[in-house]
């Protein structure tokens, strides 16, 4: 009889090695998984793109089998140093991610965006029970897999892990830092293969290497604004989903001139801080109960200009597609003047979505911009208008007209007796001086526009992007971008349109609603609004029933009395009207079906 073989000692070092080998034989099973993104995406375009694609496809999922693996195993391998133990546990945790991996491709390929806990209420049975049985068959072969990587580790130890691992590093970095550039330099054959890649948010520094002057923003836009010229591309939007069919007469358009306060919330409009404003709004169409599509400037525009969920922003920023309001105005021999107190791009980045056809160089901005020397921008823009407005080459041509106000630029004078009452009551006593700083100034552009001796009428519009919250919800919130409430969401929407009696609207209305407004009622447009807005004619009268709304990681789901919040990685919250958690709410399946479908419509 032969002696039995001595025991293998496995120690707490060789189960380390043995969750790196085996996250990295998961990657290459969540790598064959996501082929079915790559031919979502199909073949990129030049070699510039190709490289990125294979190196931001094989880092990302290195990461997904690599960095789970050894967050959960590796404390667990520490503390309880049990093969039989970990191993299984490994096995359990690569089966649970690989199927929702394989989960995620399906959804994807039909609904054209990733697993959340939104598409889990749409989800029949049958494909529950198809992911079971998927998990069961790759648990089995899990275990099978883990006993074999580990009786390897056991059997020797290999020096190629630790190259393997540099050049991993490197495929990843060189991934990052091809989309960090072409971020910077707006190259969207790059940018449009982000939304493709389950979980995964690329690196981004325009602004610090702009700063640091290894971009030349004026090269960039003249660059970016010739690729557009040349080869436009939409990626994989469809939008609008038809061509549009506009009548009006070129020679009666009105003027649109849209003026928008930053934050400005509608119930601060009154005569003793806003006079003006508030006489405006007698005067013309008031929207009381009006809502923006996001608590921040970079949604609160989307859905003002595009009129559609802010869950497709990244693909239009991506791929630098304007909204077709603004092509319609282009179309129709617009003379196009924005100007901005605070500059279009970060965070708003409607330099991308918004005026993505516009050069820099047309994108005005303050003298003073991006010096803190006390001054009011506001004022300065106010001053650039009226240059504009006063030497317009041909005043009889239409005019497209957007100014962007920002009450933060005034330098309030707070007395001590305030700011010995704390921080909220400092920021609403700015907030205050802010917004009637702002009223002056809007009052001056608004005198010019009476002034006008030209024949063609002039539609104004005054707006904000959002609202700011002074802590009304007891939540602990000042300002905006933290939550959904009414505060931060209740926006301004103010018209003088001529031909309209005053009119006080207290319907639901949101800026969802403007762009199907305006082509419909300036542009004589025929098609339905469907066909490139998910909202409706503002002078309908219509209440929406639900809106969706968005920040900068988040979205929320806003009816009447109940929100539904998701947030990344799947998270969702249920709060009641008064933003508080009901253990009484519950999602409706239906609903999710109306929202999934408006969030994937203008997707090929």
């Amino acid at each position: 009889m032969g002696e039995p073989e001595p025991a293998v000692n496995t120690g707490r070092g060789t189960l380390i090695r043995w969750i790196g080998w085996f996250g990295l034989a998961n990657a290459l099973l969540y790598a064959l998984v996501g082929v079915r993104y790559l031919s979502a995406f199909g073949w990129p375009d030049g070699p510039v793109a190709l490289t990125y694609v294979c190196l931001a496809f094989v880092g990302q999922f290195v990461l997904l089998g690599y960095l789970p693996m050894m967050f959960l195993l590796a404390p667990v391998a520490l503390l309880v140093p049990r093969p039989a133990f970990v191993t299984t546990l490994g096995a359990v945790l690569a089966a649970f991610g690989v199927s929702l991996v394989v989960l995620d491709a399906n959804i994807f390929a039909q609904y054209s965006f990733h697993l959340s806990a939104l598409i889990t209420q749409i989800l029949d049975a049958t494909t529950w029970v198809l992911t079971g049985i998927i998990f069961v068959t790759l648990t089995g072969f899990q275990l099978l897999l883990a006993r074999i990587i580990l009786k390897r580790v056991q059997a020797r130890r290999s020096l190629f892990g630790i190259p393997l691992a540099g050049m991993l590093i490197l495929v990843w970095c060189g991934g990052q830092g091809i989309h960090i550039w072409s971020d910077a330099t707006a190259f969207s054959p790059v940018t449009g293969f982000t939304r493709y890649l389950p979980f995964y948010f690329p690196m981004k520094a325009k602004r610090r290497l702009a700063a640091l002057g290894w971009v030349d923003p004026a090269e960039v836009e003249q660059r970016r604004l010739l690729r557009r010229a040349v080869a436009p591309d939409r990626g994989q939007l469809r939008y609008p989903l038809n061509p549009l069919s506009c009548s009006a007469d070129p020679h009666r358009t009105p003027n649109i001139l849209m003026l928008v306060v930053d934050a400005l919330r509608p119930d601060k409009i009154s005569p003793e801080h806003m006079p003006n404003m508030h006489r405006f709004a007698r005067e013309g169409q008031e929207f009381r109960n009006h809502y923006s599509g996001g608590n921040s400037s970079r949604m609160g525009f989307f859905s003002m200009f595009y009129g559609i969920p802010s869950t497709y922003w990244q693909s239009f920023y991506d791929n630098q597609l304007p909204p077709v309001l603004m092509d319609t105005i282009v179309d129709y021999g617009y003379e196009i003047s924005a100007i901005s107190s605070i500059g279009f791009s970060s965070p708003a980045q409607i330099d991308r979505t918004v005026f993505a056809d516009f050069d820099v160089q047309s994108l005005q901005v303050p003298p003073s911009f991006g010096r803190n020397d006390g001054g009011d921008k506001n004022v300065e823009i106010t001053a650039m208008w009226l240059e504009w407005f006063k030497g317009r080459k041909d005043p009889e041509k239409p005019y497209f007209s957007f100014m962007f106000y920002d009450p933060d630029n005034f330098v309030p004078d707070i007395s001590p007796e305030v700011l010995a009452r704390g921080e909220l009551a400092r920021r609403y006593e700015q907030y205050m001086q802010g917004i009637s700083a702002v009223d002056r100034e809007l009052d001056i552009v608004l005198q010019a526009v009476d002034q006008d001796a030209t024949r063609r009428e002039t539609i104004v519009i005054i707006a904000s992007d959002h609202g700011f919250e002074f802590d009304e919800l007891g939540v602990g919130n000042i300002g905006h971008a933290s939550n959904y409430g009414p505060y931060q969401l209740k926006s301004v929407l103010l018209m003088d349109w001529p031909g309209r009696a005053p009119n006080l609207h207290s319907h639901r209305s949101a800026h969802q609603d403007l762009p199907a407004t305006l082509l419909r009622n300036v542009f004589d447009c025929s098609n339905p609004a469907d066909d490139y807005s998910s909202g409706i004619d503002l002078f309908s009268g219509q209440s929406w029933d639900w809106i969706m709304a968005g920040s900068y990681s988040s979205h929320a789901i806003v009816e009447p009395d109940k929100l539904v919040i998701t947030y990344p990685g799947g998270f969702i919250e249920l709060l009641n009207a008064e933003y508080r958690p009901d253990p009484e709410l519950e999602l409706d399946p239906l609903l999710m079906q109306d929202v999934m479908l408006e969030m994937r419509r203008f997707y090929r």
